[in-house]
């Protein structure tokens, strides 16, 4: 359920049928709702503001919900909900301590996936503790009727060996103004077991509720504050709860009265990615195209010669004569920190390549800064823009528009005009451009980029969470057109007890030079992208990873094919030829920002088997879910991806320094069955990472095609004038 502004205009059909309470017209307050007639009353509590929307908080038990029990409705897609609380099941009276961690997100429309860590220590007399992982899962049933209530079916503790906390359930939600009430039945563990149901009252817009609720044989009340959207730290809300159970009864018999206090976290990457800034700067004049120079036609290289031939050639429809400054373009677009630029013409299309190691997060971002600099630069004759991206010197894709229709998009926003006629190409070909460039502008002489290295374990019988943490620093150096050499070091920076010292030693992150690699990526056809990398990797072995990504024509599709070959030394100096590598097909359904990947690898420890993995783009924030199966075990997880990079990074020079774009959180446990260990075996289901990955380095995390950046003009335009427009106002040097 969507989140709702505080201060809220009742529709116009409520007017209608209360002309009397000119009240209506105006906010709503409390003095409102007393001098207003019931009917109007009536009315208005059907349309009191949700601020924010109940579902926007995660109950005791990881679902959304009031303080213990789920409600009918849904996690809003994309927001993601983080939080801690005290709380502890009636069944567990002989732990006087106790903490449960929670995370959930709404993964699709109507479906929410969250999880819980319950960690209830041993006590003073030494009864043994609990520590459980669980992940949940809910659906809610669209709205097919006028107002429906909210009906949710829900699933917690799915798969696993220890079902501690399973259950079963359904439930339906609804509000009157500004009161909820919310029934549902169940069936599984005794927290969640038979009839419960609840009320939740919203004390006006203080942001404050009180709420009652009966499950599991007990009432439990208490308050709860939620605070509006926090803007500056990216419409972040939080939220606290505070409450007191009566009645429980442990399984002992005894009272188990208790008391309990929740924090927590919502973060809305769903609506902050779809609620992209409408840049409308106050200086915006209306804009049109520059006027022919004709002073700068001596300047473009050939221009003599194409006048010549056209007047030679007599033809009925001559290509009209272009002049643009292309040195200022070109210095504009170096000072947005693009590299090897060069700028040319093919017909009455303007024709810019670049190089973008700058905008890091999302190549859409430097396309749209490219984009908007050649549409300001381009003359009235010009029909259309072309952007071609290239990596280390070597052209792979290429992005079109209209040039007018494009203008028109940067004074107005409205993309309409623009994206039937956006179009996409991969391996674009520049024989036929005639350069305006004398030579491409500066590059880079090399990178550096610090990536966190993780190793962890969450929710084990040893600890809540161990983890071995290292930074893996790694240099690109540019040789020639489409080559680059890599160097991975890793260095270790923290580690827990049980890592440093303990049981879980074997986790400990070797450091070193890890990798060094020469990789080249060639074209083989049109649709074929392929790079093989060889040297040194995993230590000190010697070894060729191929990766083979085929384009699907027509659509944004991907298949991809990952090859490694080593020759690997061991403790007795023994050598061995080992292989690994995995084949796969994505998905991708642009409109929910959608890819499915299913695919079939050999893994690093010999056994091989099928995987799956959905996943869901929130601008540059991804959620996951996947599955890994082999002949030995089969695992699944979750994870949540997000840049550690700012969205525009260091200009580039001899070296500069880079953040990775693409961090990996993942929480994965074993899939077994009721009663068996859930105890993960070490060295299986595990793949060896391409060291020189075409997704990462090259294509965008895969985010390619038409439709991707049709869907990205809005932050293309953001991204102009955030970044390239001020430069405008700058003269640049030629």
């Amino acid at each position: 359920m969507a989140c709702r502004s505080k201060t809220v205009v009742a529709p116009q059909h409520m007017f209608q049928k209360a002309t009397r309470c000119p009240r209506m017209r105006r906010r709503l307050s409390l003095e409102s709702y007393l001098k207003c007639r019931p009917r109007a009353l009536a009315l208005l509590l059907a349309a009191f503001p949700l601020l924010p929307a109940y579902s926007q908080v995660l109950s005791t038990s990881g679902t959304s919900g009031g303080l213990n029990i789920p409600y009918g409705s849904v996690l809003p897609d994309g927001d993601v909900v983080i939080g801690l609380n005290n709380d502890r099941e009636a069944e567990f009276t002989n732990r006087h301590r106790g903490q449960n961690y929670q995370m959930g997100i709404g993964l699709l429309p109507y479906v929410e996936v969250s999880g819980r860590l319950a960690n209830y220590p041993r006590n003073e007399n030494r009864d043994l503790g609990t520590r459980d992982l669980s992940a949940n899962i809910k659906f809610a049933l669209p709205k097919l009727f006028r107002n429906q209530p909210d009906i949710a079916l829900g699933r917690n503790d799915l798969g696993g060996g220890a079902p501690t906390f399973r259950s079963n359930y359904v439930v339906v939600s609804d509000e009157f103004g500004p009161l909820q009430v919310t029934i549902g039945r169940a069936h599984g563990a005794s927290y969640l077991n038979g009839t419960f149901g609840g009320a939740a009252l919203r004390l006006w817009d203080t942001g404050v509720s009180a709420l009652v609720e009966r499950a599991d044989r007990s009432t439990t009340a208490g308050l709860r504050f939620e605070s509006a959207a926090l803007r500056r730290f990216g419409n972040v809300r939080a939220s606290v709860s505070v409450q007191r159970a009566f009645g429980a009864h442990g399984p002992d018999g005894r009272s188990f009265d208790r008391s309990a206090v929740a924090l927590q976290l919502a973060i809305p990457f769903g609506s902050n990615a779809r609620a992209i800034r409408q840049v409308r700067p106050e200086d915006e004049p209306v804009w049109t195209p520059p006027p022919r120079m004709a002073a700068l036609a001596s300047q473009q290289p050939g221009a003599a010669q194409a006048a010549a031939a056209a007047a030679t050639a007599g033809a009925a429809t001559p290509v009209p004569q272009i002049v643009i400054d292309h040195a200022a373009l070109q210095a504009h677009l170096a000072a947005a920190g693009l590299e090897r630029v060069r700028i040319g013409l093919h017909g009455t299309e303007l024709v810019v390549e670049f190089e973008n190691h700058r905008y890091n997060r999302n190549e859409a971002d430097a396309v749209g800064v490219a984009l908007g600099l050649a549409a300001r630069a381009a003359p009235a004759e010009v029909s259309r823009i072309a952007v071609t991206v290239k990596k280390a010197g070597l052209a792979v894709y290429q992005v079109s528009v209209p040039a007018a229709a494009f203008a028109e998009f940067l004074r107005g926003g409205e993309p309409y005009e623009v994206r039937p006629e956006l179009a996409f190409a991969y391996r674009p070909a520049g024989a036929d451009v005639r350069w305006l460039s004398s030579a491409e502008s500066a590059h880079g002489w090399s990178r550096i980029r610090i990536d966190p290295s993780l190793v962890k374990f969450v929710g084990t019988e040893l600890g809540v969470f161990d983890y071995s943490l290292a930074a893996n620093t790694q240099l690109f150096v540019p040789l020639w057109r489409g080559a680059e050499l890599t160097a991975s070091v890793v260095s270790t920076v923290a580690e827990s007890e049980n890592v440093a010292h303990g049981f879980l030693g074997y986790a400990q992150q070797r450091n070193g030079v890890k990798a060094v690699m020469a990789s080249q990526a060639i074209w083989l056809g049109d649709q074929v992208l392929n790079i093989v990398s060889g040297g040194r990797l995993q230590y000190g072995d010697l070894g060729l990873q191929n990766e083979t990504t085929w384009f699907v024509p027509n659509r944004q599709d991907q298949v991809r094919l990952q090859v490694t070959r080593l020759q690997h030394k061991d403790y007795y100096g023994y050598r061995s030829i080992q292989h690994y590598g995995s084949l796969s097909y994505l998905y991708f359904y642009q409109p929910l920002d959608l890819t499915m990947e299913l695919g079939y690898s050999r893994y690093v420890g010999g056994d091989r088997g099928p995987t799956f993995q959905m996943s869901r783009w929130f601008g540059d924030v991804q959620a996951q879910v996947y599955l890994r199966k082999s002949d030995i075990e089969s695992r699944v997880g979750f994870s949540l991806a997000f840049p550690l990079t700012p969205r525009q990074g260091m200009m580039p020079g001899w070296t500069h320094l880079e953040g990775s774009s693409y961090f990996p959180f993942k929480v994965e446990t074993k899939w077994a069955r009721s009663g068996e260990c859930n105890c993960i075996t070490p060295g299986v289901v595990e793949e060896l990472p391409m060291v020189y990955s075409a997704r990462v380095n090259v294509l965008n995390q895969g985010r390619l095609g038409r439709e991707y950046f049709m869907s990205q003009l809005p932050r293309m335009r953001e991204a102009y004038f955030t970044y390239a427009r001020p430069l405008e106002a700058v003269p640049q040097k030629n």
